[in-house]
């Protein structure tokens, strides 16, 4: 009888820190935000230079669709003035920080409050980015 008290309250324990799929807040809808990044190579998003063999500042403006979610999983587009992605993405189980992904590269980002998230996205390969970009919803 004891083990069986011991294991569901083990059973119990493991599962207090999961997330319902009611704890993810809703991220469908219009977001936009400015991204600031350092580049080496080609850049999809972000404006060129003669030079792509040194590291260079550049910014973007984006536009975040996203015109779906199920749970902690969320998806639609990325665009900014020079092309237009699908973007895919989904939650920890803490129900703010998510990691996402594009064509090209990575995000591991966070909600700051219902309306803003804060992102870092990175990109390797032939083009070298990373960048930091607050998105607000529209």
């Amino acid at each position: 009888m004891k083990q069986v008290v011991f294991f569901g309250a083990l059973i119990g324990l493991i599962f207090i820190g999961a997330a319902s799929a009611d704890d993810f807040p809703s991220m469908v809808g219009t977001w936009g935000g400015t991204s600031k990044a350092v580049v080496l190579g080609d850049a999809r998003y972000y404006s060129e230079t003669a030079d792509k063999t040194v590291p260079r500042l550049s910014d973007a403006s984006f536009t975040l669709e996203l015109t779906h979610q199920e749970g902690r999983l969320f998806w639609g587009t990325l665009t900014s003035s020079r092309i237009t992605e699908a973007w895919i993405g989904t939650f920890w189980n803490d129900g703010v920080s998510f990691q996402a992904v594009g064509a090209r590269g990575q995000v591991v980002g966070r909600m700051t409050d219902a309306n803003t998230m804060e992102m870092i996205y990175t990109q390797t390969g032939p083009t070298l980015i990373t960048s930091h970009a607050i998105f607000s919803r529209q």
